[in-house]
């Protein structure tokens, strides 16, 4: 950002180029605790939600062994026949158990995560500036990150909730249009294309909403990054960051969207090699349950998403760093805004 105040780079030289090129370097240089603690959010992700996810397959077993009873002897009769039909509706109440706790895990490994990679570029920048050239090990990043967990959590649950506004308003608007409440607006049909009027409404309005949900997420997810190098509550991290990012909304919205743009496509990536692991856990679930395709079938689906969340705290770390090289820079052009003001004024 043109006139910023200079900050230091790793090795203790002004980081020229942009926040990106900061946020890779420190990757590169930092290896070890970026990757080291994307690890363990992995095998955390791997036990505990694989645990959750495993718990909620055994209270639903009976369910899946009846499906394929009924199923089967529906096809012997030659009967027409619905999956599920009687048991759906506990599959459904499992689900809505499942799903809360396996979102509440996911937020605590976020926080988790964004915070240990704020301490490493926190680190990094106290040993370009200071005598300490120690290397930041697990167990000495995973004591300094402790401290901030707590408001790190609660600041991500804030975020999730500002950001379900938006997302909850844009499915309104479609499900007013769905069900043709909103005057001179038709769902369009075969014989009846879509109208202007739909098109505004009904596709543009939406796109519109979530828009403008995630350039509010955008602004705060430096909060984090604020937390620690600020050590303030987590209602005060967020103001702060909404503060920082007031006057480069077009500048914060680019690098987090980039960073979100390499996040989805890696999970695309990760997703397409968990179908893999999906043909071996399918084949493996069919022995273990007499070819029983019902339960096989779900366990088939969420594979590939389970594989691809577990990989992705790799992918996410990067972007951890660059949260908080970002929340660096825009505190570093504040503290250069305001003492230009002071010299002019004086």
């Amino acid at each position: 950002m043109t006139g910023d105040t200079p900050v230091l780079g790793p090795d203790g030289r002004t980081a020229d180029g942009s926040v990106v090129a900061d946020g890779l370097r420190i990757t590169g240089r930092e290896r070890r605790p970026v990757f080291g603690s994307a690890f363990l959010v992995s095998a955390a992700a791997l036990v505990v939600g694989g645990g959750i996810v495993a718990g909620a397959f055994a209270v639903s077993w009976g369910l899946f062994l009846e499906a394929g009873r009924t199923a089967e002897g529906s096809i012997a009769n030659e009967e027409s026949y619905v999956a599920y039909i009687d048991q759906w509706d506990a599959l459904v109440k499992v689900a809505f158990g499942v799903y809360p706790l396996l979102g509440l895990v996911a937020v605590v490994l976020i926080a988790w995560l964004l915070t240990a990679q704020a301490v490493t570029v926190a680190h990094v920048r106290e040993r370009a500036n200071g005598p300490d050239g120690a290397a930041l090990t697990l167990r000495a990043l995973g004591r300094r990150t402790r401290p901030h967990v707590g408001a790190a959590f609660r600041i991500q649950l804030l975020t999730l909730a500002c950001a379900l506004v938006p997302a909850l308003a844009g499915l309104l608007v479609l499900a007013v249009v769905a069900m043709e409440k909103v005057p001179g607006v038709v769902w369009p049909t075969y014989h009846d294309p879509a109208t202007v009027q739909f098109v505004l409404v009904g596709r543009i309005l939406p796109v519109a909403i979530w828009a403008l949900g995630l350039v509010l997420l955008y602004r705060f997810l430096p909060a984090t990054a604020v937390r620690v190098a600020d050590n303030c509550s987590a209602t005060a991290a967020m103001r702060r960051s909404w503060t920082l990012t007031r006057t480069t909304r077009l500048r914060t919205t680019g690098i987090c969207l980039s960073g979100s743009v390499a996040v989805t496509l890696a999970f695309m990536v990760l997703k397409w090699f968990g179908t893999y692991v999906a043909h071996w856990a399918g084949l493996l679930m069919l022995a273990t349950t007499g070819d029983n395709v019902w339960v096989t079938g779900v366990l088939v689906i969420i594979t590939p998403v389970a594989v691809a969340l577990v990989l992705l705290p790799s992918v996410l770390a990067p972007m951890g760093v660059l949260l908080a090289c970002l929340r660096e820079r825009l505190d570093a052009g504040g503290r250069g805004a305001r003492t230009r003001s002071g010299s002019t004024t004086a």
